[in-house]
């Protein structure tokens, strides 16, 4: 299940960046993994958002192209099981394969807190 999970967030990050949109760019997150597979202790903590149809619409804009509605497309389906909350802003961070990182500055915290909101609402984040 681990080994599911870890190549289910590299597919996400990977879609997620490569089909963002390439005009602003990503910069790499300094958080590490930590040994075990658990999310870096930054990454932790409650989902910050509540606004599901904010995180809906910043979802289909950044993720939408390789996950649409967050099923499987050129990346594969979010809401197939769920994730931690943790895992998948390390993942939309840090990037990794072709996935590359949103940063900060592509996708404010705001934003990435309310496409957790989003995809809490649809189960793929517990």
């Amino acid at each position: 299940m681990r080994i599911h999970t870890t190549l289910w967030l590299t597919t996400l990050v990977v879609c997620s960046a490569a089909c963002g949109g390439s005009s602003k760019g990503g910069e790499a997150a300094s958080g590490e993994a930590t040994s075990g597979g658990e999310a870096a202790a930054e990454y932790a903590g409650p989902i910050a958002s509540t606004d599901v149809a904010r995180g809906k619409e910043v979802f289909d804009n950044y993720c939408g192209d390789c996950h649409p509605d967050g099923g499987a497309d050129v990346g594969p389906s979010l809401i197939a099981s769920a994730h931690s909350a943790p895992k998948v802003r390390q993942q939309t961070r840090e990037g990794s394969g072709k996935m590359r990182p949103f940063s900060e500055k592509r996708l404010s915290k705001d934003d990435l807190e309310a496409i957790l909101a989003w995809l809490a609402s649809v189960n793929a984040v517990k």
